[in-house]
């Protein structure tokens, strides 16, 4: 069974195998799947991979990565700072992850979020694609910063000073 550490380069020439996974694979460092052909793959990464990419060749064969597509709600970008705002917030509300389009974000297919665009009186399609949010590691996260004193709570009433 290989194991793959790392994407490497495709040969064009080659003929693509497809490992399927599913977007929680893909967030994943270690892990084992199988390709379409039967081969077992185990993974063992530094960084997580993307749909795509290529992670082992033999003399005739690329085996490459594909994400399942999966049911998401598109959502078009509203028109004024207000109402993007207003969708934002619900949006990170729900600590729901968010795929930024060019037009529209896409964001898992959820109840409760279901029902809020829908009070809202949001517009939104429920399709079949792939989702590819970026990770929440990629934003910086709540930190303590030397020299801003401020007092601040966190979950379940603990409190403190940053002083």
């Amino acid at each position: 069974m290989p194991i793959v550490e790392s994407a490497i380069d495709a040969d064009p020439t080659c003929r693509r195998v497809f490992i399927n996974v599913d977007r929680f694979q893909l967030q994943k460092c270690r892990f084992r799947c199988k390709a379409e052909d039967g081969r077992d793959f185990a993974f063992s990464l530094e960084v997580p991979l993307k749909h795509g990419d290529c992670v082992h060749t033999t003399d005739t064969q690329c085996y490459e990565l594909r994400q399942l597509p999966e049911k998401v709600l598109r959502i078009p970008l509203p028109e004024t700072p207000p109402d993007a705002a207003q969708l934002a917030w619900q949006i990170g509300n729900l600590h729901q992850p968010v795929d930024i389009r060019e037009r529209d974000l896409l964001v898992g297919d959820d109840p409760a979020l279901r029902r809020i665009l829908n009070k809202l009186d949001v517009t939104f399609d429920s399709i079949t694609e792939i989702f590819s949010p970026p990770p929440h590691s990629a934003y910086p996260a709540h930190q303590h910063v030397p020299g801003l004193e401020y007092d601040h709570s966190h979950f379940f009433g603990a409190t403190h000073s940053t002083v």
